[in-house]
């Protein structure tokens, strides 16, 4: 697999290309007041592996959207989030924090967990139509079940459990075009840093398409190029009510 900094160029010379009007995600655009926003997508990589996915918007005011995060693998691991956003206009420029609490699944152990993030965005009119970008980031923290074992005496062990945080975070920049009317353009690229498994980076590109009111379908690659992973497709379906 190619390191981030070898493909960094290529990168560059793509954003430059799409050179990217609200999105369809939130991002920091609160969802109108009543609005639904729902996504349910597929995805698969050439080793076999899966992930099914849900998200989930609601506008609860102008300002404040409610969201479920949920998702579920192939393996049975999955996760669980309940979270709510609040956004702020500052002329063309918009910007959002939000929080959000549950939970995750892993080997079968379920995990408490929390996250924070804040987000930036504007839109842009470009020559290609118009387009939109954004820029997120997110700190999770999840508690991580830990037994350890301790000799009282020649006889009589104690177990101990304790709840031990482990922190994570995320960063995600997408740049978004719609050179049509029926027709979305969206590439974003999602960094990932963990203790365990260091920085993983991906490229997710994606093709989104009218078919009719209220309906979308998406269409995408996700394509790694720092870290462990394979090459995945990703099929996806669009409501908005």
């Amino acid at each position: 697999m190619r390191s981030l900094s070898r493909r960094l160029p290529w990168l560059v010379a793509l954003a430059a290309a799409l050179a990217v009007a609200a999105p369809a995600l939130a991002g920091p655009w609160a969802r109108e007041k009543g609005q639904v926003f729902l996504t349910l997508s597929e995805q698969h990589d050439s080793a076999g592996e899966s992930w099914t996915g849900l998200w989930a918007e609601y506008g609860l005011t102008q300002r404040i959207t409610l969201g479920i995060d949920a998702g579920r693998s192939g393996q049975g691991d999955g996760k669980f989030v309940l979270w709510g956003q609040r956004a702020w206009v500052r002329g063309e420029h918009r910007f959002a924090a939000s929080l959000g609490l549950g939970a995750s699944l892993v080997d079968g152990e379920v995990m408490p967990m929390a996250q924070g993030g804040a987000s930036w965005g504007r839109g842009i009119a470009t020559r290609f139509g118009p387009g939109w970008v954004t820029i997120e980031g997110r700190a999770l923290v999840t508690a991580r079940n830990i037994e350890i074992s301790q000799k009282v005496d020649a006889r009589t062990t104690a177990i101990y459990a304790y709840m031990l945080p482990e922190t994570s975070g995320k960063a995600e920049i997408t740049l978004g075009l719609r050179p049509r009317d029926k027709l979305m353009i969206i590439n974003q690229l999602q960094v990932e840093a963990r203790k365990q498994s260091g920085i993983e980076a991906r490229l997710a590109s994606s093709l989104v398409y009218d078919l009719w009111q209220p309906a979308k379908v998406e269409l995408g690659i996700v394509t790694p190029i720092q870290g462990d992973g394979e090459p995945a497709l990703k099929l996806g379906m669009w409501l908005e009510f």
